[in-house]
């Protein structure tokens, strides 16, 4: 082959304007508005004549006659409200909607006395419905409504707050009377408390309501008459730092979050200190052929697997040793030709080549059609003697121990993900979303096992392959625990959460990924084999040379492991300015093909194009094939 010096190398923001939506969101704003006036402007001039009758859900109309309502204001930063509303209804309804308390708090035990009524519970605003037809008949009806608030813990180190709205703005009907009395603690300076009135937040300057403070039994009463929809009452007092005591304080969900996930972390560290860990192989170089394992027996070296990755190995080791040639008689069609018997191989490589060359004779050729099922049925032919070589607990890619290990570790992985993504709503003193808990799991113990899987194959992977798959389903599975730490810190406010919950769960994704022991001779094997794919990628000219003088068939000996490692380009580019004969076992009999018009014969780059062109063909028809047979 001649000598050549030629390089061979293989190698989005769109602007949307919203201007017309701003603009109409202005109109509809100027409308809200003017109608909202023109409402406050009607309420006033009629303020003085009869109670006005408010609209119905379904269309009817009632008025509130009374209101009076009992509050009572517990060290807990706790609020038991009772509501006593009188109605009256001129004419049957079908339901009638009263608004309650909405904000950042948590409302219990919400009921009507002796009524079926139907809740809506949200931060932007609650209500209560009542459906009981008994109760929406003609006439006077009284619903008693009872509900508990409790607040949570006042993080301002300062001062405590106390906050109650006694009328909502958001009540949709004029009330004829009303009357409310909140009681307090005994230490409670109910001389402090401020009230704020007025519709439509505009300060009430009409004095609709009269305050009392009781020192004395610790309450403070208010009462009114004609008042309009839409009108709120707030009272506000400032309290000194950490009056309350016992209110709602989510940070134990985050220290159990905390706990949790350090908890298998500890446990998958036992684990992987106990049976999870290689044992410890000191480097040597390797840069010759290893003795003693064949090139079919490499994947069971690598993860105990036996595929046809193998059998198209075991075929290039037939042709390296001149016991078949191969032959592309047309683009990516070839034909195998059956030359010397392997006498002197080992029993299971004998018995694939008679398998292989079954009724075809010397010099005869097997046609690429024909290739499938004899490979098949040599696959079920050795397997079993394959797997034999690698039956002992020293030859083992994985111990059973570490196995089952890493089967717990995945599970605690999801495990604890799912927990700490519900505890992140016990945070907040609201139902558990199972659902999403359950799928945030799954999702994150699905992708680590992709990732095992994919970091498992990294020794016995060819070129991009096996980096592709370890990249996205590293990235897939980073973005999943990235967005369940945003979602910590979006439900808790704790930055610091979040980011121990992400932290803990990477070091259990990555402790599942390392919980892999392999016997001590496989671990010796692949060091060798470690050694062998640093060697090949990035050969010393030195030792390329004494090697390459020692044996004149070393860089085809070592092809077989550089198309294993997907690494035949850079091993044929060091044997450029060598004198590497032609392999005889391999010949391109495209009619009318040709290399390039600036060489005269191919070099050992051409050479290991088309080897690696013929493996993948091989592979992939055959894996096609292997397909076909299990649809069937």
């Amino acid at each position: 082959m001649r000598n050549n010096t030629c390089l061979y190398t293989e190698k989005k923001s769109n602007t949307v304007r919203h201007a017309c939506s701003m603009l109409a969101a202005l109109i509809m704003a100027m409308v809200m508005m003017i109608s909202m006036t023109a409402a406050v402007f009607a309420d006033a001039e009629g303020s003085d004549n009869n109670l006005h009758q408010s609209q119905g859900l379904e269309g009817g109309a009632y008025e509130v006659t009374r209101l009076e309502m009992k509050a009572s204001v517990g060290k807990d930063h706790s609020y038991d409200v009772t509501e006593e509303i009188t109605v009256n209804i001129p004419q049957t309804l079908h339901q009638i909607e009263f608004a309650i308390p909405s904000g950042s708090f948590r409302m219990r035990g919400l009921t009507v006395d002796g009524t079926a009524f139907a809740s809506n519970i949200s931060s932007s605003g609650s209500s209560v419905k009542i459906v009981d037809q008994q109760a929406l008949t003609t006439g006077i009806h009284t619903y008693t409504i009872r509900y508990k608030i409790l607040e949570f813990a006042d993080r301002n180190t300062a001062k405590d707050i106390f906050y109650f709205n006694v009328l909502l703005p958001e009540w949709k009907q004029p009330i004829g009377e009303m009357h409310a009395q909140i009681t307090f603690p005994d230490d409670f300076p109910v001389d402090d408390i401020q009230h704020y009135a007025g519709q439509f937040g505009a300060e009430d300057t009409e004095n609709r309501l009269t305050y009392k403070t009781e020192k004395s039994s610790g309450s403070f009463s208010v009462s009114g008459k004609r008042i309009p929809e839409n009108y709120g009452l707030s009272l506000k007092a400032e309290l000194p730092d950490r009056y309350w005591e016992g209110a709602l304080d989510g940070v134990w969900a985050i220290f159990a979050m905390i706990l949790v996930m350090g908890a298998a972390v500890l446990v998958m560290l036992m684990l992987w200190i106990i049976g999870g860990r290689d044992p410890r192989i000191k480097r040597r170089p390797q840069t010759k052929p290893i003795e003693g394992v064949s090139p079919v027996e490499l994947g069971y070296v690598f993860n105990n697997s036996f595929d046809g990755r193998d059998l198209v190995r075991m075929i290039i080791y037939f042709a390296i040793r001149g016991y078949l040639k191969i032959s592309e008689y047309e683009p990516k069609r070839y034909r195998l030709i059956r030359k010397n018997d392997p006498e002197g191989e080992e029993k299971l490589l004998r018995n694939a080549y008679g398998i292989l060359f079954e009724d075809v004779y010397k010099g005869r050729a097997l046609d690429m059609d024909d290739l499938g099922d004899r490979l098949y049925r040599i696959e079920n032919a050795i397997r079993d003697d394959v797997a034999a070589g690698f039956s002992s607990r020293d030859t083992q890619a994985y111990t059973p121990l570490s196995r089952a290990f890493r089967a717990v570790c995945i599970i605690l992985t999801g495990i604890s993900a799912a927990v700490a993504n519900g505890l992140k709503y016990s945070y907040q003193y609201v139902d558990v979303n199972y659902a999403e808990s359950v799928l945030i799991g799954a999702a994150i113990m699905a992708m680590t096992t992709l990732l095992c899987i994919a970091v498992d194959r990294r020794d016995s992977s060819s070129g991009e392959t096996g980096r592709t798959m370890e990249i996205v389903s590293g990235a897939i599975l980073a973005g999943m625990i990235i967005y369940f730490a945003i979602s910590i810190i979006g439900t808790t406010g704790h930055i610091l959460a979040g980011i121990i919950a992400a932290g803990l769960c990477a070091a259990e994704v990555f402790l599942a990924v390392i919980m892999r022991a392999r016997g001590k001779g496989n671990s010796v094997l692949m060091m060798k084999l470690r050694q062998l794919r640093r060697f090949i990628a990035h050969p010393t000219p030195k030792e390329l040379l004494e090697n390459y003088l020692a044996d004149p068939g070393y860089y085809y000996d070592m092809l077989i492991y550089a198309l294993t490692f997907g690494s035949e380009e850079s091993w044929a580019i060091s044997f450029l300015t060598l004198d590497v004969p032609e392999p005889e076992w391999y010949s391109d009999d495209i009619e009318g093909h040709a290399f390039s018009n600036l060489r005269e014969t191919p070099t050992t780059v051409d050479y290991a194009r088309d080897i690696r062109s013929f493996v993948r063909t091989i592979e992939g028809a055959y894996e096609d094939m292997q397909r076909r047979k299990h649809r069937r």
